[in-house]
């Protein structure tokens, strides 16, 4: 059959490329120190098609990189393998049942999927590892595929999107409101105190017997702090206390604001980016919220966020070392006056409520877990993340935020009790412990502050 003769060949192909993931990766380490005529001719990158006055019309889509990646002159000679490419990078439903029911008659049909897998997660690392300011463009192209928009309706999208944006926000704006309220009600939950002090499910000891614990996770976007997450919760402590910890995540109350869901709702994936940042304020606004009732409360807390920004986690942990004498609320936040002038005062401590209770609490254990990866591999999981999920960030401001943690990390580590340190470059397996705190020397530590300097390269990008 023709589609047997098509799949030796393309495992022909993908035998014949293994090394393209290995190349790759050192390409995209240093491909900004090279020149724009150099990056041109590098097979690896995607092409680019650009006006006569230089301006990108556009790049090559992804059909035709993964085609001539996997060494075919045109993607019409293997269209099969390039929709099932299309499949694996938007994770579409049921994408995995259909690569095995294309290789299910092959003999070793196991062993292709294993194979066509990763060759499509090299392909897909090299296409989105160059070119990052064009990362609107190259998702626009992703997402089009298969859809009839027109480039006139795309226009009158883009030059309405401000009135569009004013009138949804105008008209959910009360709805909004208690919607976020039920969330954080959501997230912190109704335990009471009396049933933390009896519960048993703390471990090594019940809640009222140690100190409450906020745990700070901090990186960049696309760190992988979620993935880092998932292992620490599997940790003995974390095990039995997360079933009562509170999670602190903007991101979390992004996802449910009705505003996002209502625009994010009608597939116009060019609002993407905008839509996002429409809703930063707020989301931010009320994880802040949870997180000092969270506190003032003395539950274990779990902060997901970059910490890229030192003097917001310094007043954070300002108030956790004292919120068991004092309670607090929400401060004014970063002002700007008329003369210039800036004040942060994102913590405000409220006087004359310190109580009997409060002068029985236990004082916060805050420990510190860093999470950080190469900065491409940070920006290829961003445009991931946005094609699958619709949660876009722009690359800059992902680069920003790695490269700011990664100044603040040492800082950080004398401020909190116990600090780790974890890697996430490793693709599909567990993190790895770079760096303990309270263990050993700064020796570990090395390779981060490395990484550092290569962000701050990257950030002139």
């Amino acid at each position: 059959m023709q589609k047997d003769g098509i799949v030796k060949v393309i495992l022909a192909h993908i035998l014949a490329a293994a090394s393209f993931g290995i190349i790759s990766a050192g390409v995209m380490h240093y491909r900004h120190w090279k020149s724009k005529s150099t990056l041109k001719e590098n097979n690896l990158a995607p092409y680019l098609d650009r006006t006569e006055s230089g301006r990108v019309r556009k790049i090559e889509t992804f059909s035709q990189y993964v085609a001539r990646q996997l060494g075919f002159k045109d993607e019409s000679e293997c269209p099969e393998v390039m929709k099932l490419a299309y499949e694996y990078l938007k994770k579409s439903k049921g994408f995995d049942d259909k690569m095995y029911e294309y290789l299910a008659k092959e003999a070793n049909a196991e062993e292709l999927y294993v194979k066509l897998a990763e060759e499509f997660e090299r392909c897909i690392l090299g296409y989105f590892a160059f070119h990052w300011s064009q990362a609107p463009l190259i998702m626009t192209q992703i997402l089009s595929v298969n859809s009839d928009q027109k480039k006139l309706k795309d226009l009158v999208m883009a030059a309405t999107r401000k009135q569009r944006f004013e009138k949804i926000s105008q008209d959910l704006k009360v709805t909004r409101m208690f919607s976020t309220l039920v969330e954080e009600m959501k997230a912190i939950g109704t335990t009471s105190n009396e049933e933390l002090n009896q519960s048993e499910v703390m471990v090594p000891v019940a809640h009222s017997e140690r100190s409450p614990v906020l745990l700070l996770m901090g990186g960049g976007m696309g760190a992988g702090k979620s993935t880092v997450l998932k292992d620490i919760m599997k940790e003995s402590f974390w095990s039995g206390a997360a079933a009562n910890a509170v999670v602190v995540e903007a991101d979390a109350f992004k996802e449910t604001d009705v505003i996002y869901r209502a625009l994010s709702s009608r597939g116009h994936h060019h609002d993407m980016l905008q839509t996002a940042e429409l809703v930063h304020q707020s989301s931010t606004d009320a994880a802040s919220s949870l997180l000092v009732t969270a506190l003032n409360e003395g539950r274990d807390v779990i902060m997901d966020g970059t910490l890229s920004w030192i003097p917001f986690v310094e007043q954070t942990i300002c108030m956790a070392r004292n919120v068991h004498k004092h309670r607090y609320r929400m401060g004014d936040g970063y002002q700007v006056a008329e003369d210039g002038t800036v004040t942060e005062n994102y913590w405000v401590q409220i006087e004359g409520e310190e109580g009997k209770e409060a002068k029985i609490r236990k004082p916060y254990k805050i420990e510190l877990v860093g999470v950080f990866c190469d900065a491409y591999l940070a920006a290829v999981r961003g445009i991931r993340r946005a094609i699958q999920m619709g949660r876009a960030v722009r690359v800059k401001s992902q680069l920003k935020s790695h490269k700011r943690f990664a100044s603040a990390f040492p800082r950080y580590c004398e401020l909190v009790d116990k600090a780790r340190l974890y890697c996430t470059n490793a693709s599909g397996g567990p993190p790895v412990v770079n760096f303990s705190f309270r263990v050993h020397s700064f020796l570990s530590f090395f390779r981060f502050s490395l990484v550092t300097t290569v962000i701050q390269h990257l950030i002139l990008f």
